[in-house]
């Protein structure tokens, strides 16, 4: 792989200065390269822990350093954004954070995360080769971090407690479990038209905007007791489109209506039988 770049700065073709870090940009934090040239990076806080910005080579199988500079290895952030060749990468224990650090990985096959990790949104956005991957027990941010990837399930491991547009508009998934310790899940499964199937751990309580819109192969959920709040659209609706073109690529929302087919499944006189009873949707009572 060619860098962009004449004197071989990286591989980026955005039309944004290599140098531009958003987080940074306004902030009085060190920047540099390696000494071996492969990493640029911040020096955050007290300047001891390293924030990996950009991996400079070219290598298709990356197996990121614990140390760089003889400095300590803890965060990712957008370190491989559009690194489109990438086929495999390792993250070291230590890392707890890799915000957008895979985002448009476009060929990413593999990606070993590390138990120390505990956030990672917008992580493995756009991966659309990535078809497993096991999110380590800690981890509490998984917000977006899934869209568009090839992951057919996923078990959110307990502790997690945002899920936000994690799969929105997943094109594979097909089942889900989420923890009783999840409290957001705006967008979580939006667009997931090919959901059939999830389990909602007792002891959620809210089941957030848009969670579960547009799934429209997903015909029953089963609705714990301890689910209190509904949010907009967050079950059973989906939008009624006019298609603007033949292939569907655009289209216009006539309005909402029920997902054909689809029921609630819950404890007699719950939150769940109000929403469903407020919305039309067929309420199944369970055998207590």
């Amino acid at each position: 792989m060619q860098a962009y770049y004449d004197d071989g700065r990286g591989r980026y073709g955005t039309g944004e200065s290599y140098d531009y870090f958003y987080k940074y940009d306004e902030e009085d934090v060190p920047i540099q390269t390696s000494d071996d040239g492969l990493w640029t990076y911040a020096l955050p806080g007290d300047g001891e822990e390293v924030e990996l910005l950009r991996y400079n080579g070219n290598a298709i199988h990356v197996e990121v350093p614990s140390m760089v500079d003889g400095r300590k290895v803890t965060a990712l952030d957008s370190t491989f954004d559009g690194f489109y060749e990438l086929k495999s990468a390792v993250v070291p224990e230590g890392v707890t954070s890799i915000e957008g650090a895979f985002y448009g990985c476009e060929g990413l096959e593999q990606v070993i995360l590390p138990d120390s990790l505990l956030y990672m949104p917008y992580g493995l956005n756009s991966c659309y080769s990535l078809q497993e991957v096991r999110i380590p027990p800690h981890v509490k941010d998984v917000s977006n971090a899934f869209m568009g990837t090839g992951l057919r399930h996923i078990a959110f491991p307990e502790g997690t407690e945002d899920i936000s547009g994690a799969f929105a508009a997943s094109e594979c998934l097909l089942s889900a479990y989420i923890p009783a310790s999840v409290r957001t899940m705006y967008e979580a499964f939006a667009d997931c038209e090919t959901l059939t199937r999830v389990i909602l751990a007792d002891g959620i309580t809210e089941i957030g905007d848009y969670a579960f819109s547009d799934c429209t192969a997903l015909k029953e959920l089963t609705i714990p007791e301890s689910v209190v709040k509904f949010g907009k659209k967050s079950v059973g609706i989906m939008e009624i489109r006019e298609y603007v073109d033949k292939r569907k690529t655009g289209y216009r929302i006539k309005g909402y209506q029920n997902v054909p087919g689809f029921c609630i499944r819950g404890v007699a006189g719950s939150g769940a039988q109000a929403y469903a009873e407020q919305q039309g949707i067929l309420f199944v009572p369970l055998d207590k």
